[in-house]
């Protein structure tokens, strides 16, 4: 895959164009959902007929820098997009340009936006965070996407535009030539491109590329088409040091948070290079591209419930639509029976009209194919990712019994990374057990040199042990090593060492950590066999939990019970003593992810500090 993509060449296309996606065509498919999605689309394009365009405040982009906080200018950012997003679906759907002079108010309005670059990624500029440098555009994620909304004005109402004024289309491609397209031909040193060997590669390469790429084809004739070819092909060796840097086993380090905006950008992008090629460029029987998008099924646990290492959210709404498109473009009917099934977890079906405006329109191809797809997913009872270090294990492939399991190796410097080589979660009947917090709302700090500041990146709050008083340390460097995973008929064994995952002050020359999952009474081990250089303060094991932890005697805690069962964790209560902490959940994100005010932190600590070698075992049971 070196250069999958490059490998194709563009001297035999005629004309780069998208097939499809005319006005008319759309306004078709909008005919042909239900009812109450058409209600709600009249109704959003009335509320946005009453938008004022208020001028985006500079003191809203440097909130950024003064406090931290950057949802004050994305707040203005979203309802910006939101607002046109609106008008262009109410006007194709009634047809009777009701909406016109408010969609020429808004694309005005953007178009005299001096900078369309999220506040929290202006530090990319010469001139650092703060106020946007209109000398220096900046190609990020919050651009793109106001770049595709123009584009899609552009494309969908040219005619109309004109009418008014040829002005408007001219003022249009002005500002996305000057403020995209040419920053895009003209630099190689955006981060996100990958250029530079060994560069960092994110969901960011795959996003901004399809962003970048579909705004200049849908701006037509007014690029020139030797334009046109460069920006794709530019974009086809940005995107193929992406591909490279993916692992081939498909895994997601930033978590199936991020799927939508890795995975899911991937698929887009090569969709949209298929439709331009007229199918000559399809990579979907490739291997990676295949198991890239099947990880968001592998990782669903039961309904929103997603394993969520790294950034991302413990319930996760990936969009059905985008599922099923994958499934369609690799041909794997189980994944397009995975989005149909997402689908009924939420109210798609009722409003697809979810997302970007450009998300919106893509549902609408490929909305009535998923109504009737049958909604299907399979429950496999082992799902590995070896290079990344991920295993899954369930006990059974009914997701609403027994237990599912999974835990992660890898290193600390992974995409999103949090400092949590060797932590694990496990859910009991679908519900939450022991648990991986997920991440609070993103501030300046999320993505600083203080990252790991901030509680939820640190390993003393995931499934962890602190040794010599040292939390996990972050770089590539601090790993996990001689990693094996065993499949028997009776459940799994994942092993690791997670010594190197600590600093040199922690004293730890190994910590080798046995999981294993039993099925026919469902039970998880883990065992620490566990050797020190020395030990001056004692170490610590935290379990992160869903629910508060009962003390039922020593060395026997009650985590669950319901109906039919209870759940049981067992240690040797002479080793450790028993305490249990409240997290008292106080940031919006986390709340509203978990849907409860507190989670819980079960504190283990070492009774003795004289044994430099020494075994541990928990058990947790169902009984």
């Amino acid at each position: 895959m070196q250069k999958e993509l490059q490998e194709h060449s563009l001297s035999s296309w005629q004309n780069i164009e998208l097939t499809g996606f005319t006005a008319a065509s759309i306004s078709e498919k909008l005919q042909e959902l239900p009812e109450r999605s058409k209600q709600e689309i009249r109704r959003k394009g009335e509320a946005a007929l009453a938008y004022n365009w208020p001028v985006i405040p500079v003191t809203a982009y440097l909130e950024f820098v003064r406090s931290g906080d950057r949802e004050i200018m994305q707040r203005y950012y979203r309802q910006r997009n939101k607002t046109l997003k609106n008008l262009v679906l109410a006007e194709l759907l009634e047809g009777e340009k009701k909406y016109i002079d408010a969609i020429v108010n808004a694309s005005w309005a953007l178009c005299e936006q001096s900078s369309w670059v999220l506040s929290a990624h202006l530090p990319s500029q010469k001139a650092g965070a703060g106020v946007p440098d209109i000398q220096e555009p900046i190609l990020d994620l919050g651009a793109g996407e106001t770049s595709v909304n123009l584009g899609w004005v552009y494309h969908l109402f040219g005619t109309e535009l004109d009418k008014i004024s040829p002005l408007l289309k001219k003022r249009i491609f002005l500002e996305i030539d000057e403020k995209i397209i040419q920053p895009y031909v003209q630099r190689n040193d955006f981060w996100w491109m990958a250029f530079k060997e060994n560069e960092f590669v994110n969901n960011w390469n795959p996003w901004v590329n399809y962003n970048v790429v579909l705004s200049t084809i849908l701006l037509g004739d007014a690029v020139n088409n030797d334009l046109r070819k460069k920006v794709v092909k530019k974009s086809m060796r940005s995107v193929d040091n992406f591909i490279n840097y993916y692992k081939q086993d498909g895994a997601a380090d930033e978590g199936p948070n991020y799927w939508s905006h890795a995975g899911g950008k991937l698929l887009e992008y090569l969709e949209l290079l298929k439709n331009v090629s007229k199918g000559y460029i399809d990579l979907g029987q490739e291997q990676i591209i295949q198991n890239i998008g099947t990880y968001i099924m592998n990782v669903h646990i039961v309904n929103k419930f997603y394993v969520n290492f790294a950034d991302s959210s413990v319930r996760v709404k990936p969009n059905p639509a985008l599922i099923y498109r994958y499934g369609l473009y690799i041909n794997k009917p189980e994944l397009m029976q995975f989005g149909a099934f997402v689908s009924q977890n939420t109210n798609f079906l009722d409003h697809p009209i979810i997302g970007s405006l450009d998300y919106s329109l893509n549902n609408l191809y490929i909305y009535k194919q998923l109504k009737n797809t049958a909604p299907l997913k399979e429950n496999k009872l082992v799902s590995r990712f070896d290079e990344t270090g991920v295993v899954i294990g369930r006990t059974s492939s009914n997701g609403k019994k027994g237990f599912f399991f999974a835990a992660k190796g890898g290193h600390n410097n992974e995409s999103h990374n949090h400092n949590d080589v060797g932590s694990f979660v496990l859910y009991h009947q679908g519900e939450p057990l022991i648990v991986d917090v997920g991440v609070e709302t993103y501030t300046a700090k999320t993505f600083s040199k203080d990252r790991y500041e901030i509680w939820t990146m640190q390993s003393d709050y995931h499934n962890l042990p602190k040794i010599n008083n040292n939390s996990q340390a972050f770089g590539k460097e601090f790993s996990a090593k001689d990693e094996s995973v065993k499949e028997t008929n009776l459940g799994l064994k994942f092993r690791l060492d997670i010594s190197e995952a600590y600093p040199k002050e922690a004293y730890s020359k190994k910590w080798i950590r046995n999981f294993e999952l039993k099925r026919e009474q469902p039970e998880l081990i883990i065992e620490d066999s566990v050797e020190y250089n020395k030990i001056e303060t004692p170490t610590i094991h935290n379990f992160m939990l869903a629910a508060p932890p009962k003390l039922v005697k020593k060395g026997k805690i009650l985590l669950r019970q319901t109906d039919d069962t209870k759940v049981h964790f067992y240690y040797p209560s002479a080793k450790f003593k028993f305490d249990v902490e409240e997290i008292v959940l106080n940031d919006e994100k986390l709340l509203k992810d978990w849907q409860q005010e507190k989670l819980y932190r079960l504190v283990l600590t070492s009774k003795n500090i004289d044994k430099l070698k020494e075994v541990s075992s928990f058990r947790i049971l169902e009984e």
